[in-house]
């Protein structure tokens, strides 16, 4: 009854839910961010030369188009007189606005960092009673994205305060703004604001739902049970975040990078790569390009994927996002899901959570049928499959099909494509 339930909660209509209307963020934002290569230690030479490499490695052409400057850009004070913030003139002497203008001349957007506390992670001058100011400024640098964190703010119930006066602040500038909410530090046991995903969604783009991920096989586990059933908050206009990807940085397996990749995708989380693009090898630029695994998380129907069945001994799991299709033959209401009106399009991830290979079934039934108390006879599903990791049609198959040698930590994605059913009786 439990994978029924989880399969029927998947079509929950996201339109009951609004989403910060400022007209970004239709799908989930892509680009890639400083703090995994640099952590405090960069100049705009460092950053013009990411820029330059987003363009040459083609990740600006898969999609991968902000460049996120993270914390420590910031001069020690804020101006005296004026309350302004200011940036390294060390590291950055030539100004923001000159390399905001040349990241935009690369055909890039432009991210920048701030805490809604007094101060920022690595001790930097926060934002806390200066929203209005710093907004203002960050669209005279012409910045296209902000990450806002929440450092350094010790009354709780102040952290989300700042994040809605930030909102508010970025609405009335002149220019466009993705907002990003780093809101784990709010994602505490003591207190009732610790689901971002419940309040976030009507002010800001994107919100983190756990807490940051390390580079370690166990951190992208943790992230995806946490994320797993709030998938119905994330639409256009606002998308759960499970943290920058650790795909490339070195301390995983390539099974496990593409399998975090592929769960990134498939629950619509905004992609931002951060590894080192200098020193980024063929098979790590695989997984981070593979445009048909993108173009699941880039969906125009806007849907973010769950996890439809797991394992009662929790060896592994499948997950489900329905997604557009051009040429589709019959109209379907997506707004009203039925048992005899299923979505005829997902993108499916079976998840290998075991240190060994194994076999996973996908049952067509979890995906089509979302009927709670199902009669007799049940419906004969055929559908037609795509793998994903292999650019390869698999063929067609009728009821179920089995994954094969799912690698240890490894993942199969595909496509499934409904092409008829039969036995189906009202």
């Amino acid at each position: 009854m439990l994978f029924i339930i989880l399969s029927l909660l998947l079509f929950i209509n996201p339109l009951l839910i609004s989403s910060l209307n400022n007209g970004l963020a239709l799908t989930p934002p892509m680009g890639w961010s400083t703090w995994n290569v640099f952590h405090c230690d960069y100049t705009e030479e460092d950053i013009m030369e990411m820029a330059d490499m987003l363009v040459a490695s083609g990740m600006l052409s898969a999609g991968y188009k902000y460049l996120n400057i993270d914390d420590c850009w910031e001069a020690s004070y804020r101006d005296p007189v004026s309350g302004m913030l200011k940036y390294n003139e060390t590291r950055f002497p030539h100004g923001m606005l000159a390399l905001s203008d040349y990241i935009h001349s690369k055909g890039l957007l432009f991210g920048i960092y701030s805490s809604s506390g007094e101060r920022t992670c690595q001790n930097y001058p926060g934002s806390w009673q200066h929203e209005f100011l710093d907004a203002a400024l960050f669209s005279s640098w012409n910045v296209d994205f902000l990450k806002l964190d929440c450092c350094y703010q010790d009354n709780i119930k102040d952290r989300a305060t700042a994040f809605i006066s930030w909102s508010k602040a970025l609405l009335i500038q002149n220019r466009s703004i993705v907002y990003s909410c780093d809101s784990d530090e709010l994602i505490l046991n003591e207190n009732n604001l610790e689901f971002p995903f419940q309040w976030a969604p009507e002010y800001c783009n994107m919100a983190r739902i756990s807490w940051d991920i390390y580079d370690e096989w166990k951190s992208t586990l943790s992230i995806i049970d946490r994320a797993a059933n709030i998938y119905y908050a994330s639409q256009p206009g606002y998308w759960n975040d499970l943290d920058i990807l650790t795909v490339g940085l070195g301390k995983q397996t390539i099974e496990e990078y593409t399998s975090q990749f592929s769960l990134w995708a498939i629950m619509s989380s905004p992609l931002i790569a951060g590894n080192d693009l200098r020193i980024m090898t063929k098979e790590i630029a695989n997984i981070l390009t593979n445009k048909e695994v993108i173009a699941i998380n880039q969906d125009k129907l806007g849907r973010s994927g769950n996890m439809i069945r797991r394992a009662l001994d929790g060896s592994y799991e499948v997950w489900a996002k329905p997604i557009y299709y051009e040429n589709i033959s019959q109209v379907y209401d997506i707004n009203n899901i039925s048992r005899f009106n299923p979505l005829p399009f997902h993108g499916v991830v079976l998840l290998n959570r075991l240190n060994i290979t194994a076999n996973i079934t996908l049952e067509f039934n979890d995906l089509f049928d979302h009927h709670l108390s199902p009669h007799p006879p049940t419906p004969i599903w055929t559908v037609s499959i795509r793998d994903l990791w292999l650019h390869q049609d698999l063929g067609e198959f009728v009821e179920n099909w089995k994954a094969i040698n799912v690698p240890a930590h490894g993942v199969r994605m595909i496509t499934v494509s409904l092409l008829n059913a039969t036995n189906f009786h009202h």
